[in-house]
């Protein structure tokens, strides 16, 4: 009876334990916020992780890369639960890869899946204790003045936990990271999207959308993803390269 009763406690509390979130796919570029789903909608910044368990939906082209090499293009209205992604769970490439040598269009065929994961990072927020000033206020001064041992305790008053001196992000050191901006103007090299649209990516491992139609300045872009039944020219000092998806290319 002990027994069964120990049992039924273990299983109860196992019931209860809530999964971990664990990250599996990174958000790589977006032509519209992308927003997680829960008691309220949130814009997911480019460059952030995101878990098993997080809900999503699209608000326009969207790439996800997913840890285990693989990629996923959601299109405006998707919704999804991030871990149910086929995407997610394998250890493969989904995507032909390619890369331009001389102007010519190199398959690569047995080259290994990137290492995703180290390029994505997790949400920080900067503490309210970094923020605080290390000068006394107006408040520790009075009561330096008007309390016994005033005067020796000065400064040494509560603090909030948390760091002390942290910058905020703008001002810390840069860590190498997928992120939203802009791939640098050319004229010697640009990419005329003709039907779909276009995920890229700089050196700098910033990312942008190319929309259909469009003509982009590529001085910076390394990298192009074309999903299936995208269509653009690759315009590189005068001469023309046509590109068609599903293609996963490596300028440079």
């Amino acid at each position: 009876m002990k027994r069964a009763l120990a049992v039924a406690v273990v299983a109860a509390a196992c019931a209860c334990e809530k999964p971990a979130n664990v990250p599996v796919c990174g958000l790589h570029s977006a032509a519209a916020p992308l927003l997680m789903l829960g008691t309220t909608e949130r814009p997911i910044a480019v460059g952030s992780k995101l878990g098993t368990l997080d809900e999503v939906k699209a608000q326009g082209p969207t790439l996800l890369e997913c840890f285990g090499g693989a990629l996923k293009v959601l299109e405006k209205g998707d919704r999804l639960v991030v871990g149910t992604l086929k995407e997610a769970k394998i250890v493969a490439t989904t995507l032909p890869r390619y890369e331009l040598r001389a102007l010519k269009l190199v398959k690569l065929d047995e080259a290994p899946p990137m290492a995703m994961a180290a390029r994505y990072s997790d949400t920080r927020y900067t503490p309210r204790s970094a923020l605080e000033s290390d000068e006394p206020t107006s408040g520790d001064y009075l009561r330096a003045f008007f309390t016994p041992d005033g005067l020796s305790k000065l400064g040494q008053g509560a603090r909030a936990d948390g760091p002390r001196k942290l910058p905020p992000p703008s001002q810390r050191v840069r860590v190498p990271s997928v992120h939203a901006g802009p791939l640098g103007l050319s004229t010697l090299r640009r990419l005329e999207v003709e039907d779909e649209f276009v995920f890229a990516e700089s050196d700098e491992l910033a990312t942008a959308v190319m929309l259909e139609d469009e003509i982009y300045d590529l001085a910076h872009a390394s990298r192009l993803v074309l999903p299936d039944g995208a269509e653009a020219t690759l315009v590189d000092e005068g001469q023309r390269v046509e590109l068609e998806g599903p293609m996963d290319l490596r300028l440079r």
